[in-house]
């Protein structure tokens, strides 16, 4: 509308200067060189303004002229930009398909066609790790490293392909740079992290763990059990040199988890050996009211080697009465009912957990000795062999035929620090490797060998024991019937 409008008036306006001019036609005269001239005033003013127009076209050529190298330089820089960015665009693509070939050869044109080393360098870099060539990947990520821009860059992809090598030495080299002059990159300190504690190198780890935590770069949670693993880990490597650190690493690494049972067992151990029996003690009853298992069970009836077996017993007792809830603390008074003799205490506290499904190892084991505790040698063996085909607990507690507890292989500990600080789980490695030694049912080692064989009488007798007591024969015992019935 605005165009046609201007354009209107534009007519308009012509046309009154051609009337104009038509009612006062004039006369204009000039004179160049010596020459006059006269001629209507109308053929004047259109020579004017023709030979005007022809100057101007005159200027334009002449500017055309004189511009054109630069026009044309500026010219095929833009055609050559748009190529170096149509090939940046293919190799971008062709490094995220996986077609390595592709991606070299487009990275090497875009390079060429683009003035911009530090995207080429960069490029050229993922496109030889798309093609599987390491080496040339690292070359390119070394050129970065000059540039201050792109330095951070460069040690991740050198950081990353030094894991893909398993080269754990130089991970931690490009990872701890990065870690000290990018404080919000999160993958400095995973990679960095990882690779200390692939390493075996716990109290880096520690250093690092602490600082990544300061930097909110991990739940808190998840810093506080990672650091209980490494610190436990760390006082056992020094234990041999250096008892006193080893012993303030234990105790460290308890504080950070009371429920770590490792940490706690160990922290127990050390302080029984400088004699300070109070505090291990307190040791083990925090980590049974955090998380009760059985190793602390153990540790906590042998602190004391010169005890009565009472004595022990007694403190299992007060041990379990701390957490009395949980499974491991009614397992502990059925074993102190069983040590005792006291049957009835010991069949009030397991028949619950029999009928409870389909009893573990430990479970059948003690059945067996209580059956043995009755005198019913004949159940007892059922028991047994049915504990020998039952799954193992799942806080089966490592102990080792030496006695040990918690006898872990370095990579066992590396393992660890992600499965009880990330997810809160407490593994055991030989159960996981199905390496059931004796010491997982340590209970069977309580019965003794079969008697000599008895009377056909004798028999039948007992097999009547063991069968299930039905309505109309009052003849056959309640204990041994409720027996035979969880066998």
């Amino acid at each position: 509308m605005i165009r046609l409008i201007l354009a209107v008036t534009f007519a308009l306006l012509t046309a009154a200067l051609g009337a104009f001019l038509a009612l006062n036609p004039g006369r204009a005269s000039f004179e160049f060189l010596g020459v006059q001239t006269e001629m209507p005033f109308v053929v004047a003013a259109g020579g004017v303004i023709l030979f005007a127009f022809l100057m101007l076209v005159l200027w334009w050529a002449i500017y055309l002229l004189w511009t054109s190298p630069d026009k044309v330089k500026g010219f095929m820089g833009r055609r050559r930009r748009e190529q170096g960015y149509d090939a940046l665009e293919k190799a971008l693509i062709a490094s995220a398909a996986g077609d390595g070939e592709a991606a070299v050869r487009q990275a090497a044109r875009a390079d060429a066609l683009l003035d911009r080393p530090a995207l080429s360098h960069l490029l050229a870099a993922r496109a030889a790790e798309a093609a599987g060539n390491l080496d040339g990947a690292q070359s390119h990520y070394e050129a970065l490293l000059q540039d201050q821009r792109t330095h951070i860059v460069a040690r991740r992809g050198l950081a990353q392909l030094a894991i893909d090598r398993g080269d754990h030495t130089a991970t931690i080299d490009h990872a701890s740079d990065a870690f000290q002059n990018a404080k919000g990159a999160r993958w400095a300190f995973d990679s960095l992290f990882d690779a200390q504690v692939a390493k075996a190198r716990w109290r880096d780890a520690v250093a690092t763990l602490n600082e990544g935590e300061r930097r909110k770069q991990l739940a808190p949670d998840t810093a506080r059990r990672r650091r209980a693993v490494l610190l436990t880990a760390a006082a056992l490597d020094v234990e041999p040199t250096d008892a006193e650190t080893a012993r303030e690493l234990a105790v460290t690494a308890h504080r950070a988890a009371p429920g770590f049972a490792p940490a706690a067992a160990l922290a127990a151990r050390l302080l029984a050996d400088a004699r300070r029996h109070k505090r291990a003690a307190e040791v083990l009853e925090d980590a049974w009211a955090a998380a009760p298992h059985p190793a602390l069970a153990r540790a906590f009836q042998d602190l004391r080697k010169s005890d009565t077996k009472a004595k022990r017993m007694e403190r299992l007792k007060a041990l379990a009465a701390l957490n009395p809830e949980h499974r491991e603390s009614r397992l502990i008074l059925i074993q102190t009912a069983l040590e005792e003799g006291d049957a009835p205490e010991a069949r009030k506290l397991l028949d619950p957990m029999l009928d409870g499904g389909a009893p573990s190892s430990r479970l059948c084991a003690l059945a067996a000795r209580l059956a043995r505790l009755d005198g019913k040698d004949e159940l007892a063996r059922r028991w047994m062999t049915r504990a020998s085909h039952a799954g193992a607990d799942a806080d089966w507690s490592d102990i080792d035929p030496d006695g040990r507890l918690f006898a872990y292989t370095p990579d066992d500990w590396k393992h660890m620090v992600y499965v009880y600080g990330d997810e809160n789980r407490l593994t055991h490695p030989r159960y996981d490797r199905f390496e059931r030694v004796a010491g997982a049912v340590p209970e069977t080692a309580l019965l003794d060998a079969p008697k000599p064989s008895r009377t056909v009488g004798q028999r039948a007798a007992s097999f009547a024991d063991t069968q299930p007591r039905m309505p109309d024969d009052p003849g056959v015992e309640d204990d041994g019937a409720e027996q035979g019935r969880k066998v």
